[in-house]
């Protein structure tokens, strides 16, 4: 059975050729198949052990036919236009960026389907700054964790006109688990001005960003 995580991002396919960037054991793979979702994907990963586990499912479920495993980094293994849609979830939001970033012109040539660990605020600037377009957000809760899912093409987007939507994007804020990421940024941000505080080496101007945030938040 697959993660809702993993649920929610198979939802958003319908294509022809999908790359799983980072494929671990192929279960994104394999449902993109199994319900029909996408005719071919492309498993990747830069590891030969999640690689060999990824190859047993996909002998397991008969779909060698499908199913192209391929290891290497990132979007290195594909090239432009190779694919119409890329998966890339489950790290962090600065290493999706290094990723897309190393081959920024096979990047420019798909949909991109992001889920970020971390580092969400940091991913969206980068992706706004740099020509991209991020066409819709989701979110995704497994328990008490909270996940962000942005939907991505090669495009310009304005910058957003307040900081504090880099972290917790005014988009959202109909979405029936919005409290549950309002909760979390909460969290986050009081954990951060707290650390801040305490510490022996003062960072005043970090602490003073994030005090802000958390007042605006907190004034939503």
């Amino acid at each position: 059975m697959l993660t809702k995580r993993l649920n929610c991002i198979i939802n958003y396919i319908d294509a022809d050729t999908v790359a799983d960037i980072g494929t671990d054991h192929a279960y994104a793979a394999t449902e993109l198949i199994r319900t029909g979702r996408a005719n071919k994907v492309i498993a990747a990963d830069v590891r030969q052990g999640p690689l060999n586990a990824a190859m047993e499912n996909i002998k397991k479920y008969g779909m060698t036919d499908r199913i192209e495993v391929r290891l290497g980094s990132g979007l290195s293994v594909l090239e432009p236009y190779e694919a119409d849609t890329a998966i890339i979830a489950g790290m962090g939001g600065e290493l999706i960026w290094e990723i897309l970033r190393a081959d920024i012109d096979t990047a420019r040539s798909m949909e991109l389907i992001l889920q970020p660990m971390n580092s969400q605020c940091e991913l969206r600037k980068l992706l706004i700054n740099n020509g991209f377009t991020i066409v819709k957000e989701d979110i995704v809760c497994e328990g008490e964790r909270v996940y962000n899912i942005l939907i991505v093409r090669n495009g310009t987007q304005q910058p957003f006109q307040s900081e504090i939507e880099y972290h917790i994007p005014s988009c959202l804020k109909t979405h029936p688990l919005y409290n549950m990421l309002f909760n979390k940024k909460k969290r986050e941000f009081i954990k951060i001005v707290n650390g801040l505080e305490n510490s022996k080496d003062k960072d005043d101007e970090r602490l003073g960003y994030y005090r802000n945030l958390l007042d605006i938040l907190l004034k939503i």
